[in-house]
């Protein structure tokens, strides 16, 4: 087998991982505007026909279900590492270990999460999980919850043709295969309003879009890279080992964070004030989302490019790359906080309706502040996944993470959602918003 050292800044190389970028994040406004479409017109449709009360159903079950992605522990930076890595020695035997192992593993992990979900749905009562709130509305919410575990167990699984790409510097092709499914998503989410307005279609017609958009995705990827397929042969235990244990930081740093902030938060405003907050809480996390998507598309290519680039040898242009993310990152938290503090209380009465006229400029600047926050950490989260830190990230983050549960809880109590999230904001800027980005500065002093 035909092996390539690396060849430190290769123009080649770096032409390579720029256009790989640009590509990225030009397909990427293509699926944030599909994104766009589902947030700005399918949701507040949805919302206007459901009403309030049932829009917040559909939130709870959302935020409930994407705790799921906590499993995605085989998933980690450590399968596009190691894709980079076998590239840079044009070892093509490693590429078929690393898919076939990783591919297998998850497999195992859905399966046994998929029959611990199942037992708690069965043996629960809603209302013990959900608060007296959701008292009667159990056969509104069961079968939304039945689907929804199946697709995101199937999400789950599928998340890995993304990690593949990533290695391969094709972030672009992922973003093309997003924007039909959000398309797909809002069309869907449109009909269910007209015809089926039951949550459990609007669960269906969300996620399962992102299903379909996802098996395209991997059957183009098997198709042009075979040596992607799984394989039973190619299976390798201690392979299988280090990826469980890179992916378990990398839900740590990244995967816990969002459960935290989005799912134990949003059950905690959802017990403290029902259906009613849960829904304000629920678009919070949507306009988090949305808003955080301007960020990943430049993220999301940048990071593999990154960890390439150091497979290479060519730190000169990874820490280029990392100062252009926090500039960017930085221009993105800011004119998000203040237009969120100027324009918000105008634009929820008009795009949400008269059931969120009544948001007050208060707590949409904590949202702003607590946003800003959150943009700057994942910059930093990225550029520590980029430069080869995950296990390091974890220790921080999880610290992190649970001082903002604590946080959030008393804050909620003490103050109501407004104090909640300026808590929040102020937490991550003192912890990971610190020291995350004193250990990206080292590490890439230390990488010349």
């Amino acid at each position: 087998m035909k092996r390539m050292e690396p060849s430190p800044q290769n123009p080649e190389h770096a032409a390579r991982r720029n256009l790989s970028i640009r590509s990225a994040v030009l397909t990427s406004f293509l699926s944030k505007a599909g994104t766009a479409l589902l947030q700005l017109l399918a949701i507040p449709i949805a919302i206007r026909v459901l009403g309030r009360e049932e829009f917040g159903l559909f939130t709870t079950v959302t935020l409930t279900l994407t705790t799921v992605s906590l499993l995605e522990v085989g998933v980690g930076p450590a399968l596009a590492h190691g894709v980079a890595r076998a590239n840079a020695m044009g070892d093509t035997g490693r590429r078929r270990e690393l898919a076939s192992t990783a591919f297998l593993m998850m497999a195992l992990i859905a399966l046994l999460a998929g029959a611990l979900l199942a037992a708690l749905l069965i043996s629960v009562p809603l209302p013990l999980l959900f608060g007296d709130g959701y008292a009667g509305r159990e056969a509104a919410m069961r079968p939304a919850l039945w689907l929804g575990l199946g697709l995101f167990l199937m999400l789950f699984l599928l998340n890995l043709s993304e990690r593949l790409r990533e290695g391969q510097l094709e972030v672009a092709k992922t973003n093309l295969w997003g924007a039909l499914g959000n398309l797909v998503a809002a069309a869907a989410v449109g009909i269910g309003v007209l015809f089926v307005p039951q949550v459990w279609f609007l669960v269906l017609a969300v996620n399962g879009s992102a299903v379909l958009a996802k098996l395209a995705n991997t059957a183009t990827l098997w198709w042009k890279h075979p040596d992607f397929i799984p394989k039973w042969q190619a299976f390798r235990m201690p392979l299988a080992r280090h990826l469980f244990r890179d992916g378990l930081s990398f839900a740590a740093a990244t995967l816990l964070t969002g459960v935290v902030e989005y799912n134990l938060c949003g059950w905690m405003v959802g017990r403290a004030g029902g259906p009613r907050d849960a829904a304000l809480y629920g678009i919070f996390v949507s306009l988090s989302v949305m808003q955080l998507g301007f960020v990943i598309m430049l993220t999301a290519p940048t990071w593999p490019a990154i960890a390439e680039a150091i497979a290479r040898g060519d730190r000169e242009w990874a820490a280029r790359a990392a100062r252009r993310l926090q500039a960017y990152g930085l221009a993105v938290g800011a004119c998000a906080a203040l237009g969120l503090t100027t324009l918000g209380p105008w634009v929820f009465g008009i795009w949400l309706g008269p059931e969120f006229a009544d948001t007050g400029r208060g707590v949409l600047a904590c949202f702003g502040f607590y946003f800003a926050a959150h943009v700057w950490r994942h910059i930093h989260h990225t550029l520590m996944i980029g430069t080869g830190q995950v296990t390091r990230l974890a220790r921080v983050q999880l610290i992190e993470t649970l001082i903002v549960a604590a946080v959030a809880w008393a804050a909620l109590h003490g103050g109501g959602l407004p104090m909640m999230l300026a808590a929040m904001g102020a937490t991550i800027l003192c912890i990971t918003g610190t020291l995350l980005p004193r250990r990206v500065a080292v590490e890439l002093k230390r990488n010349y």
